[in-house]
């Protein structure tokens, strides 16, 4: 089976959309024998098409302009499963990838479909055998009302429900290391709508987990925002530390509400700074001055927790080493997960042996 990824993200590699393919294109070669080839149209000489209709009336199928395209078409032209991997950019695909689009021209005949509502031209050739994904990722927390651009080209020119979708909101929480535990979640429900749209198509259960949103929307837009590093009152730049704790309390997890309200106090030694986490029944509150006192207090050198966070040193090792230090109610680092954790649950056989992950501990 050959399948022709088209990555139209000026990220390239790097894209958060690019994750998402890959993972799908693992669960396809769990299942059957592929040949993968890949277009990388930032890396592309590709020209605007001139409008000319050379392709349709003078030299039908071929563009009149010399460069790297007409090895696209080939590649479409040979594949038997396309996927169009790009992020979402101000509502639509990015340019480039658009001018891609624009230059499929010569794969149309000029004439008119009559049975078209809209309009439309016929294909240059048989296309019938060919299966479409399109996967993309956005910067919002939901899908929903963001990709209606989107979906009308790729209804007008693949036919409305003739290809597959895999959209995702949230999409900057996949480069985010300390979210690995829900994004890794996510990444396998797409392997697995790889190994399913081979066979019999991707199942409604694995659906549902594709549509389900990675946090609330409460929990993203308050790390989306405090992820910038700025003050929402002055506009300035705001410490590093204070806006990880911020982002840590974002996870945090009101059901797990014990009954009485948890002051987590961050001291981060190395910067001499230090703020409060007050987890209430719902929701929390991060201070920077007027503290109460504290339930758990953590002293700790901010660069050992970050790397505690990002997983590169396990937070249990570290505590043994005593790179860090906990005062007062330890039950809150063990009950950490419910908490702040992520969805996945982490099958460790003693207590003790607990792993703090998300912004925290990291099993190793």
């Amino acid at each position: 089976m050959r399948i022709l990824i088209i990555n139209g993200s000026p990220k390239s590699k790097r894209s958060n959309s690019y994750k998402l393919t890959c993972a799908f294109t693992e669960g396809i070669k769990a299942v059957c024998e592929t040949d993968i080839r890949e277009i990388d149209v930032n890396k592309l000489n590709l020209s605007p098409c001139l409008g000319c209709f050379a392709c349709w009336n003078k030299t039908p199928g071929k563009c009149v302009i010399k460069d790297e395209m007409s090895g696209v078409l080939d590649e479409i032209l040979a594949a038997d499963i396309i996927i169009w991997s790009f992020g979402l950019y101000y509502f639509n695909v990015p340019s480039k990838l658009k001018n891609l689009i624009d230059r499929q021209l010569p794969l149309s005949l000029p004439f008119m479909v009559k049975e078209s509502e809209t309009g439309g031209h016929p294909s240059r050739y048989d296309m019938s055998g060919k299966r479409h994904v399109v996967i993309s990722t956005c910067g919002f927390y939901t899908t929903k009302g963001n990709y209606t651009s989107v979906n009308a080209m790729f209804d007008h020119f693949l036919g409305k429900g003739r290809y597959e979708t895999i959209c995702c909101g949230q999409g900057e929480l996949f480069r985010v290391p300390e979210l690995s535990g829900r994004t890794g979640e996510y990444l396998d429900y797409v392997k697995t709508a790889g190994e399913e749209f081979v066979s019999d198509g991707i199942t409604d259960e694995t659906r549902e987990h594709l549509d389900e949103l990675l946090y609330s929307k409460e929990q993203f837009e308050a790390m989306a925002d405090a992820s910038w590093g700025v003050e929402r009152e002055s506009g300035e730049k705001a410490a590093e530390d204070f806006s990880f704790t911020k982002q840590m309390a974002a996870l945090y997890k009101p059901s797990s509400y014990p009954g009485k309200d948890i002051v987590l106090e961050m001291a981060y030694t190395d910067v001499g700074r230090s703020y409060q986490i007050v987890l209430k029944k719902d929701g929390y509150e991060v201070r920077s001055d007027n503290f109460t006192q504290y339930t758990t207090k953590i002293e700790t050198p901010f660069t050992v927790w970050k790397n505690i966070a990002a997983g590169k040193i396990s937070g249990t090792q570290a505590m043994m080493k005593k790179l860090y230090s906990v005062q007062g109610d330890f039950d809150l680092m063990l009950h950490w997960d419910d908490y702040f954790g992520s969805r996945k649950k982490l099958r460790l056989k003693k207590p003790k042996e607990r792993a703090l992950c998300c912004f925290c501990l990291s099993h190793g």
